[in-house]
């Protein structure tokens, strides 16, 4: 399927943001939730222009790293998880996927990237599928080690019907649903409180700080007290 068939069939599905980038990693097509998810009027703009030019220092960073491994090394990026900031200030997560595209001769000559939006399920949603109790329990008991088998006999369910009941709701297995939860705390107490890392890294379930900012740094692009640093001076700037 060549670019232009790529993007055509990118642009009709709207949770689904969608860009090709070259091997100098210029964007070359994008479709239009990738415009607006950077706040822009056309997909057009972002054409010939690279990460650093539309993202912040720190997520451009991150993205530019997982493209060289991309094109230098082959290698398929397959479901990370991302907290990203919208351009409205709220806080967005995205499941996204990077896979080169190469020629006739197998030589890389760029790549796809699709991040899919990952929604809210609404109260209706969760209470039919039998997992607002989960959910709700996760909230208040994320500082706990966590299995599946527990969440599973809470669920009344077996792990592996509560994992594909997760995946079709929140379209997340059950440890990427803890990890995204815990990543969000994190961050919620980072730009709320004065705590320590150390501190928020217990109350959100990790034993060790190291851990905290490994996961964090993969989903959020900079390690916490990084994030910390630039959310305080967007609140200072803003106040």
């Amino acid at each position: 399927m060549d670019q232009e068939m790529l993007a055509r069939v990118f642009c009709v599905i709207p949770d689904i943001v969608f860009c090709i980038k070259d091997r100098d990693e210029f964007y070359r097509a994008a479709n239009a939730a990738f415009a607006e998810r950077l706040g822009l009027s056309s997909e057009e703009e972002v054409i010939g222009l690279r990460a650093r030019d539309l993202f912040p220092p720190h997520l451009a960073e991150t993205y530019e790293l997982q493209d060289r491994k991309v094109l230098q090394q082959g290698l398929e990026l397959v479901n990370q998880l991302e907290l990203i900031n919208n351009r409205d200030g709220s806080l967005g997560w995205y499941l996204a996927s990077k896979f080169p595209m190469k020629d006739e001769g197998g030589k890389i000559i760029g790549l796809v990237s699709i991040s899919r939006d990952l929604q809210t399920p609404s109260t209706g949603d969760l209470q039919m599928a039998g997992l607002q109790k989960i959910s709700e329990w996760l909230r208040d008991h994320l500082d706990e080690e966590i299995h599946t088998a527990d969440l599973a006999q809470m669920a009344g369910m077996s792990p592996s019907q509560l994992e594909r009941r997760m995946k079709r709701i929140f379209k997340l297995g059950v440890a990427q649903y803890v990890r995204k939860m815990r990543i969000e705390r994190a961050a919620y107490l980072l730009r709320s409180t004065d705590r320590s890392i150390a501190e928020i890294a217990l109350a959100c379930g990790y034993s060790e700080q190291s851990s905290l900012t490994r996961q964090f740094k993969s989903a959020v692009g900079c390690p916490p007290g990084k994030y910390r640093q630039q959310e305080t001076r967007l609140g200072e700037s803003s106040a």
